[in-house]
């Protein structure tokens, strides 16, 4: 008990007899050493948020990769729909000329195989075709929704009114004119002939 009491009492002593130069060069040392610590700890903080940006950049990076690829597929299947639809275009389109070229080879037949008689008839009932599948393509081509639709109806009701009548109107006037007509031909034949026969 007493060697204890006489250790702890000579170290306190020691202590105490240290001079002043020796604390300093003491403290000096655990200054140093905690200096040495603190940067060792900075610099292990440094090193992990170095890590912790580039981790950050990186999956940041990784995202936009991603957005990346899904936009550039979101594109591709974009494309591919556009170009189905136009190749689906096309195909209606070269199908609809085939149909009209051969309602222009129908029509060519039947006018050669028709008599003279009633060219009329003929005439009106290859336009109707022709424009009705024109009209029925050009009407495939509005959208059901669309408000334009009545007004196509319409139009196309009014077009097909105004080319009977019209029609209607030339084949009268053609019934009407082809005798004036002769009558005028012949009047102006046996005019010549008699005003040469009084000039000899």
């Amino acid at each position: 008990m007493s060697d204890s009491s006489n250790s702890n009492a000579s170290g306190a002593v020691d202590y105490e007899k240290l001079g002043r130069d020796e604390l300093l060069a003491l403290l000096h040392d655990v200054t140093a050493q905690r200096d040495k610590v603190l940067a060792q700890y900075e610099a292990m903080t440094e090193q992990v948020d170095a890590s912790g940006r580039d981790v950050a950049s990186a999956r940041l990076e990784a995202e936009r990769n991603t957005e990346r690829a899904a936009e550039s597929e979101r594109r591709a299947e974009s494309e591919a729909a556009r170009a189905a639809d136009l190749a689906r275009q096309l195909d209606e389109d070269r199908r609809k000329r085939d149909e009209i070229a051969g309602e222009f080879a129908r029509f060519r037949e039947a006018a050669a195989h028709t008599s003279v008689e009633d060219p009329w008839s003929v005439l009106s009932r290859a336009l109707s075709q022709i424009v009705g599948d024109w009209v029925a393509w050009a009407r495939a081509k509005i959208p059901p929704d669309s408000a334009l639709l009545p007004w196509f109806d319409r139009a196309v009701d009014l077009s097909k009114k105004a080319g009977c009548l019209a029609l209607g109107w030339g084949k009268a006037l053609v019934d009407w004119a082809t005798p004036r007509a002769v009558e005028l031909w012949k009047w102006l034949k046996a005019e010549f002939a008699r005003r040469a026969n009084s000039q000899r």
